[in-house]
This record gives structure tokens, C-alpha cells and sequence, in this order.
């Protein structure tokens, strides 16, 4: 390409992003198509197009684009971001043929899972209740509020003791869960694992999992969207239903049976706040040779996201003392790129995972 083209493809290139920032979507797609027929190889082009189609409805001429990128070597996180556009865009199309997901069924005999819920908060606790009876309707279970934890290790260990059932499902007060087939998924999970979480990683890397970066994260959590129902999902890794050999978890939501809490209950003594309580958990059971897996079709919408404050550093120090192992803090690591859709509803949520987990590379 002579530098007169080349100027121009970036003239095109810049002016196509300004106008998909300001909503203007068909010119977007025009600039990228014209800068296309001058330079075909360029996988940012093809991903300028394609994110222009999406917003536009086109879903098909999107998921053509979004092809063409990955098939000019679109690395991380263009990648990525290709794969899970990709995905919710075939979810849609689904949608618009009425197609909806796949339901699990429940195993035969289903064991009894305990829900141990730490809250001080009676309206979030009402709500993660209500939802975890609706959800759990058909498996015998009950629900066990702590409600004056000294610490989430001590609040859960209390209440794993309380308990009598073969899983126990350990939950944040402040998620919903989506998905009406909840339930088989996780016994499904936990018929193959001895600990499932919905977020993690497969390499520790640093004091949050997420410093693993990629390819090392694994899962997916939602965040709501105030006043619109929609919900905006950040998805790491995920090939097939689950990722085995997980070195951390996120605690927002974990599974483990009763035999693993009482191995390796929570170290209420080190971690006697409310940090760090669920790396530990899981690095420990993950020491200890147990089978630690994030599953990727469990849909958890999380209302907060973490904090990285002085308090939280000091529980990762603890950490790092505890396991004789030394990392890179959040202050001197480059923090993880991080890829996100807005899905509509839970049903294109669930369509969406069920695209990415079933076409992710391998």
C-alpha cells in the first residue's frame, strides 16, 4: 500500500470510531467498508464493521465481519471481544426464531444442599432467599441466615456446622441467580467436582484472580444495569461447561461438599475479616489435591464489584505469608483486560453462554 492509502485507510479508520462513539452506526459501517476496500488485511477494520453491524441489528453480516477479523489474526482482547459478540449475536438471532435454552433436568435423587447466606442486610437477605427457593423447588435443601458473622470465614464455618446438607452452597446476600434450571446445573458440577465456582483461575499470579490474565481466567459474572433490566456480563475463558484444575475462586458463589469444608474448613483465624477468604479456601482446597472447577453455566448477577483498598491488601499479605509465596500486588501489576456484552434478558444470557462454551477454541 503506497502512504497515500495508508493515510487515507486511517483517516477512514478514525472517523469510523468517532462516528460508532456518537451512535452513528451506519456511517461507522460505511468508513469501515471503505476502508476495507483499500486495505483487507487489517483485523481492526473488519471488528470497526462488524461492532456497527451489532449495534445496527444486523446480526449475520455481524458475526461475517466478526470472522473476518479473527480470521486476520485479531489477538487478545480484540479476540475475545470477536468470540463473545459473536455468540450474543447468534443468541439473538435464536430469540428472533423463538428459539430458547436448553433446561437440565435434575439428577434422580437429588442430594440436599444447605444455603449459608451471611447478612446483616434483611432486604438482600429476603431476596437471594426468594430466589434460591424458587430456584431450588424440586431438591431438598433449606437456607441458613448468619446474621452477626465476625468474619465471612467464621459466619460460613458457623454455618456449615448448623447445616445437614451434602453441598453446601456458600452465596454473597447481594446476587441473583438466572436461569430457571439452576439447579441441575449445579448438581451436575458437583457430581464431577469437590468445589465449583462461577469466576477464577487456573494460575495464581497475583493476590486477585484475575491477575492471571488470559488465558488463565475463567467464567463469567453480570453486573445489572440500573433501570434498564439489562445486564452487562464480563466472560473470560470458557470452553465446554466447566474449567477443572482451578487454583482460585471468586466467593460471590461456591459450591463444595460437606467432605471438603470439613478437610479444609475456612482459616477463620487468619482471615478474620472480610477479605481474601474465598482465595484462601480455594487455594488451600486446590493444595490439598481436591478437584477445584469454575462453572461456566451458572449465570450469578453481582451487585458491587471488589475492593482493592489498604484493608484488603493487608488480608492479601496475610495470604502470601500463610502459603510461603510471594506476587506482584495490584499497584505494581498491569491490571487484566477485561471484555464485556450487555445481554437483554436472562434467556439471551443463557443462549449466549451456550453458544460461546460450545464454539470457544479449543
Amino acid at each position: 500500500m503506497n502512504p497515500g492509502s495508508r493515510d487515507r485507510v486511517d483517516v477512514l479508520y478514525q472517523e469510523g470510531a468517532a462516528a460508532w462513539e456518537a451512535g452513528h452506526h451506519a456511517e461507522a459501517a460505511a468508513r469501515a467498508r471503505s476502508a476495507i476496500a483499500l486495505e483487507p488485511g487489517l483485523p481492526a477494520l473488519h471488528f470497526l464493521l462488524a461492532s456497527a453491524l451489532m449495534q445496527g441489528g444486523s446480526w449475520q453480516a455481524a458475526i461475517d465481519a466478526f470472522a473476518q477479523a479473527m480470521a486476520r489474526g485479531a489477538a487478545y482482547p480484540m479476540s475475545h471481544n470477536c468470540e463473545l459478540q459473536t455468540a450474543l449475536a447468534r443468541a439473538r438471532i435464536d430469540l428472533g426464531h423463538g428459539l430458547l435454552p436448553l433446561q437440565q433436568s435434575l439428577p434422580s435423587v437429588p442430594p440436599f444442599v444447605s444455603c449459608i447466606i451471611c447478612s446483616i442486610n434483611p432486604v438482600r437477605f429476603k431476596k437471594i432467599s426468594a430466589n434460591l427457593e424458587r430456584l431450588l423447588e424440586g431438591v431438598p435443601h433449606e437456607l441458613v441466615g448468619i446474621h452477626d458473622a465476625r468474619s465471612l470465614c467464621e459466619g460460613y464455618n458457623r454455618g456449615a456446622r448448623q447445616s445437614r446438607g451434602d453441598i453446601l452452597l456458600f452465596c454473597h446476600d447481594d446476587i441473583e441467580i438466572a436461569g430457571s434450571d439452576f439447579a441441575a446445573r449445579l448438581l451436575h458440577h458437583m457430581a464431577c467436582h469437590e468445589l465449583v465456582g462461577v469466576a477464577g483461575s487456573t494460575r495464581l499470579a497475583g493476590d486477585a484472580w484475575p491477575y492471571a490474565n488470559w488465558p488463565g481466567v475463567h467464567g463469567q459474572i453480570g453486573m445489572p444495569l440500573p433501570a434498564t433490566g439489562k445486564i452487562t456480563v464480563t466472560a473470560f475463558q470458557m470452553k465446554g461447561r466447566a474449567t477443572p484444575r482451578a487454583q482460585v475462586l471468586d466467593g460471590v458463589l461456591m459450591a463444595a461438599r460437606r467432605a471438603l469444608w470439613q478437610a479444609h474448613p475456612f482459616d477463620q483465624e487468619t482471615f478474620d475479616g472480610w477479605h481474601l477468604y474465598d482465595f484462601d479456601f480455594s487455594f488451600s482446597a486446590y493444595r490439598a489435591g481436591c478437584s477445584v472447577a469454575v462453572a461456566h453455566d451458572i449465570l450469578v448477577v453481582h451487585e458491587s464489584t471488589g475492593n482493592f483498598g489498604a484493608v484488603w491488601q493487608r488480608y492479601a499479605r496475610k495470604f502470601m505469608d500463610k502459603h510461603a509465596i510471594a506476587f506482584a500486588t495490584p499497584a505494581t501489576t498491569a491490571p487484566p483486560q477485561l471484555c464485556t456484552v450487555t445481554v437483554d434478558s436472562a434467556a439471551e444470557w443463557m443462549l449466549f453462554t451456550e453458544h460461546l462454551i460450545s464454539t470457544s477454541p479449543r
